[in-house]
């Protein structure tokens, strides 16, 4: 059990990881002129690196022996799948108002 709990704190460093891809690329489009897409990356490196940490607490109490190991990968996939769930519609709103901020493909065009 201690193995997995191993392979899910490298895998909650990996999504922290891309949480800072995010807002290098939020504070890269900003920079740009792209306050959309800014917004847009900003608030999804939010969303992975608060998931990250959520869900490396158990992990981390297994780890500590402050919870049995079993108990602590039970909860972490438990929060893995309420943190799905949760994420879902939240990407999909920031999806949504990123869409709804950008200019139309018919303004850009030749007039």
């Amino acid at each position: 059990m201690r193995a997995i709990l191993w392979m899910l704190l490298a895998l909650d460093c990996l999504q922290v990881a891309f949480a800072v891809a995010a807002f290098v690329r939020g504070r890269r489009d900003a920079r740009a002129g792209a306050p959309s897409h800014a917004r847009y990356s900003y608030g999804h490196g939010l969303l992975l690196l608060g998931g990250a940490l959520v869900l490396a607490v158990p992990v981390v109490l297994g780890l500590a022996n402050v919870i049995s190991a079993t108990a602590a990968v039970v909860a972490a996939v438990v929060l893995e799948v309420v943190a799905a769930v949760v994420a879902r519609p939240v990407v999909r709103r920031l999806e949504a108002a990123h869409l709804a901020r950008r200019p139309s493909a018919a303004t850009q065009g030749s007039p």
